[in-house]
């Protein structure tokens, strides 16, 4: 499927794509295909006005608005994100029978990396500087909003479940190397689970829900270092896939478990440095915090992995990469807990640092 996208998209040549650069006011000089896949193409465009980027999505529009309205709104807010460039009418984005495009300046810079600590500190100011900004965000008129607030109870209870469910089927090949290490751990995982839900009912998370849905704070769909890059010695935004209306600690609770999945292990000292430089700039409460360690107790790497297990969606993983990888999920989801035992302590650290910097 992905190799007759990539024809299909190559063969959309400068004549096919005038059509829609009608629409913009800039003048293009060449157009040359960057990527395409998972229903999603790029293109970069040379133009009098600079180069750019021309995107191609397979998505509902209404839904695509929704996204390029909040890139609007981060770009006006002076979040550092590449410019979106309206059309000559001022749309945000163009639709084109079951796709939309959107146009924006293309960024060059340094890649932004996981095992750069630096680099990380960076990413988290700017992810707390895209929180600040999100903030009062009004979507456009018919535009169709995504949102997970509110939602964690039944996420939680769905990812229990599940697990409930994969034990069911490991305890009928106890002889299986996978089996064997997924009954070891999953009591555990599901203990740290049914706690993290109990502790939704605590009055920060209501607090904090109602408090997000009052400032139309968003979070990123899924927050990822591969759109960001380093700039003039900050990071930048490339471009804005997708967001949701979430608390912010989604977006954190993310970052810090891709971090620590690299790593193989949970260092909290480094947690507490990143942390710390992402309250330097959007400063949460204690009772917000709270929320963030529930969300980090729920084991949603130990059930990510065994969903892709069960479900077979790594059709490129054999047993061995799935044990590694499983492997490593289990020694950071294990080495998190003198961390989540910590937070009056951790939290201590994070505004002692924040203050200074």
């Amino acid at each position: 499927m992905e190799n007759t996208n990539y024809e299909k998209a190559l063969a959309k040549s400068y004549d096919d794509l005038k059509a829609v650069f009608a629409y913009y006011p800039i003048h293009p000089k060449s157009v040359k295909l960057l990527d395409t896949r998972g229903g999603r193409s790029k293109w970069l465009i040379e133009s009098q006005e600079g180069p750019m980027i021309l995107r191609q999505e397979y998505i509902n529009p209404k839904r695509m608005l929704f996204i390029a309205g909040a890139h609007w709104h981060l770009q006006n807010n002076g979040l550092p994100i590449a410019r979106l460039i309206p059309t000559a009418q001022g749309s945000l984005c163009l639709s084109g029978g079951d796709h939309v495009y959107l146009l924006y300046e293309a960024l060059e810079g340094e890649p932004l990396l996981y095992y750069n600590k630096q680099h990380m500190i960076k990413a988290m100011k700017f992810t707390g500087a895209f929180h600040h900004a999100s903030e009062g965000y009004l979507p456009p008129s018919g535009s169709k909003r995504r949102t997970r607030i509110g939602k964690w109870k039944k996420l939680y209870r769905w990812k229990i479940q599940e697990l409930e469910d994969n034990k069911k089927i490991a305890q009928k090949d106890p002889e299986d190397e996978w089996s064997r290490l997924f009954i070891e751990q999953v009591d555990r995982m599901l203990k740290r689970g049914y706690e993290a839900l109990e502790e939704l009912d605590q009055s920060g998370f209501a607090h904090w829900t109602e408090a997000s849905i009052r400032s139309g704070v968003f979070c990123q769909q899924d927050d990822t270092m591969a759109r960001m890059m380093i700039k003039n010695g900050q990071a930048v935004m490339k471009d804005l896939h997708s967001i949701t209306i979430d608390l912010p600690a989604r977006d954190l609770r993310i970052i810090l478990n891709k971090l620590m999945k690299k790593l193989d292990v949970w260092d909290t000292d480094t947690a507490v440095d990143l942390l710390r430089a992402y309250d330097s700039i959007h400063p949460l409460s204690k009772e917000q915090y709270r929320v963030l360690w529930t969300d980090l107790k729920f084991p949603h790497l130990f059930c990510a992995i065994a969903h892709k297990y069960y479900l077979g969606q790594k059709k490129s993983w054999g047993d061995e990469k799935f044990l590694m990888n499983f492997r490593k999920i289990v020694s950071v989801e294990n080495s998190k807990t003198e961390f989540l035992s910590q937070l009056d302590p951790i939290y201590q650290k994070i505004k002692e640092g924040s203050a200074d910097g």
